[in-house]
């Protein structure tokens, strides 16, 4: 059987898969190595810079405390109070001129006395400076500044420091006629005067240029990309070799046992290695599952059968292939048995008879037809086709396959309750699928019957079956309610439509599990595979109140009908 749906078949191998992201892991890692060591460097040089700049104000200070405290004294001493020699007394004049003379050793580092309003024009503020006074004026307590700066198209690493107006400054820079007629016959009486004690004076900044220590370390981590390129070409090729001996041949080996060959009409081979080994594991773990529920029971005749291949294994009993003995008209069936501990418990026979009772007395095409029963195995019509389970991991289903199972699923649904049954584990497991869009229900092992006691309920057993497909009224212990039936049916639509349980699987106690489906959205990314119409039937189905969901099953089909109309 050969079944379409939307997910869609890698057209890549694992091989290339696994080489195609280890080789955009690399590439990045070599980007964000090569990024991260730009930013250290950078970091590095901007701490040198910062180190740098303040050395260079600090003896700027030290000749201006020397001035004030040392040789202006001393030349007022020799010279007489009124005495104003400007190459011996001011600050200003010493400090620029000292530092004149050191950039013509250094000639990149360059420190600024500016100001709004200064006694020399080549001190005046330029707009960069303009806005940093205004910025020590806003705040008093701001006492220092650094920063990088662009001018003339190059970077630069500043440190800036206010210097304020004191009371012996005002000689020179207050009223302009008590200023020294030596400063007068120099800068004249226009600019920088009329201050008093306290004016912002002006600032001193060093400027260290970091253009090329910058480009520097651009290129430096550049070729640390680059170099990580060919060393990644080769630590990839070496991967290569060990995957090829380590991963690759070893799964081609396990592939060569488990797989047999498919005829053209099998389901589409799987995407990868990996892919085609999680499908044969599948087959095997089923078999596995159902043949150790059923370990009692070994190939056998079983009056005028004989038992094959396990099909699935439901709540309280396994479902085999088989034939009948007949040479000359063999047929083929399903033969269902219980496991050894609902035979031997009589809380679980009860269910199991319960179940056995109603595949004999219920019809409907979605059931396989009952036979006979030979002690506690039922024999039952062949079951065809695969397990909604198998086209769910697939991925999202075709719409005509999704209406033509879901309108099978609520009509069957809808005929148990009507003759007072809710089945309680409508589980993909159980529910089978074939090539001519047949539908077939293999168990009803946890069904309760309104015509005789529930076992279960009157064991006060608590919830069974799957949490992921129960119900939260089914998770505290509540049974016999359909509308739990038409939660499943919810989630199984979901399923179908995005290929995903609308719930995770994680461990979660039974009142957590309560909580967890109280809180159920529907995710962002699942919106999106989901029309409108189709959410707000999700979302009625999966109410966490019985009374806001469907009330009759009858309503969910309409509905699905109008959608797939």
């Amino acid at each position: 059987m050969k079944i379409k749906h939307h997910g869609k078949t890698s057209p890549t191998n694992l091989k290339q898969r696994f080489f195609l992201w280890s080789s955009l892991i690399l590439i990045s890692g070599g980007l964000l190595l090569s990024l991260l060591s730009f930013w250290n460097t950078r970091r590095l040089l901007m701490a040198e810079a910062m180190d740098k700049s303040e050395v260079l104000l600090q003896e700027v200070e030290a000749i201006r405390t020397y001035v004030k405290s040392e040789l202006r004294p001393k030349m007022a001493e020799l010279h007489g109070k009124d005495a104003f020699i400007i190459e011996a007394m001011s600050t200003t004049y010493i400090s620029t001129t000292i530092m004149d003379t050191f950039s013509q050793s250094m000639p990149n580092y360059i420190y600024r006395r500016a100001s709004y309003n200064p006694l020399n024009p080549k001190n005046m503020a330029d707009p960069f400076e303009e806005e940093m006074l205004d910025w020590f004026e806003e705040d008093s307590s701001r006492t220092f500044w650094q920063g990088v700066v662009k001018k003339n198209g190059e970077s630069f690493f500043i440190s800036m420091v206010p210097d304020y107006f004191a009371s012996p400054c005002l000689r020179c820079h207050g009223d302009a006629k008590d200023a020294p007629q030596p400063l007068i016959d120099r800068y004249g009486k226009t600019n920088g005067f009329r201050f008093q004690t306290g004016d912002l004076a002006g600032l001193n900044s060093v400027a260290i240029p970091v253009s090329a220590s910058i480009r520097a370390a651009w290129q430096g981590s550049l070729v640390l990309f680059l170099i990580t390129i060919p060393a990644s070409l080769l630590l990839l090729w070496l991967l290569n070799l060990l995957f090829q001996r380590l991963v690759i041949e070893r799964l081609g080996v396990m592939l060569s046992i488990m797989q047999e060959k498919k005829k053209e009409t099998d389901a589409e081979q799987p995407g990868d290695e990996l892919d085609a080994l999680h499908a044969s594991l599948g087959s095997l773990r089923q078999f596995v599952h159902s043949a150790r529920k059923g370990s009692s029971l070994q190939p056998n005749f079983i009056n005028g059968y004989v038992t094959g291949i396990p099909i699935t294994a439901g709540a309280m009993s396994w479902l085999y292939n088989g034939y009948t003995t007949k040479a000359d008209n063999r047929e083929d069936v399903a033969i269902k048995i219980g496991f050894d501990e609902a035979l031997q418990n009589p809380l679980y026979r009860a269910c199991f008879e319960t179940e056995l009772n109603l595949f004999e007395t219920l019809s409907h095409p979605c059931l396989p037809k009952f036979r006979e029963r030979i002690g506690d195995v039922v024999i039952l019509d062949a079951v065809n086709g695969e397990a909604l389970s198998s086209l769910f991991e697939k991925g999202p289903l075709q719409e005509h396959l999704t209406k033509s199972i879901f309108s099978q699923l609520c009509d069957l649904t809808a005929h148990m309750h009507a003759t007072g049954v809710v089945h309680h584990d409508l589980r993909p497991q159980i529910l089978h699928f074939d090539e001519k869009e047949n539908l077939t229900l293999l168990d009803m092992g946890l069904a309760s019957n309104d015509q005789q006691p529930d076992p279960i309920a009157a064991a006060g057993l608590g919830p069974q079956g799957d949490l992921l497909y129960m119900a939260p009224e089914q998770i505290q212990g509540k049974r016999g309610d359909p509308r739990s039936d038409i939660y499943t049916i919810g989630v199984l639509l979901y399923l179908a439509n995005t290929g995903k349980l609308p719930f995770s699987s994680k461990q979660r106690s039974l009142q957590n599990w309560v909580q967890h489906k109280a809180k159920f959205v529907i995710e962002k990314d699942d919106q999106d595979a989901l029309t409108p119409e189709l959410i707000d039937i999700i979302l009625k189905a999966l109410s966490n109140s019985p009374e806001k969901r469907y009330q009759w099953v009858e309503d969910l089909r309409e509905d699905l009908e109008k959608v797939f109309s």
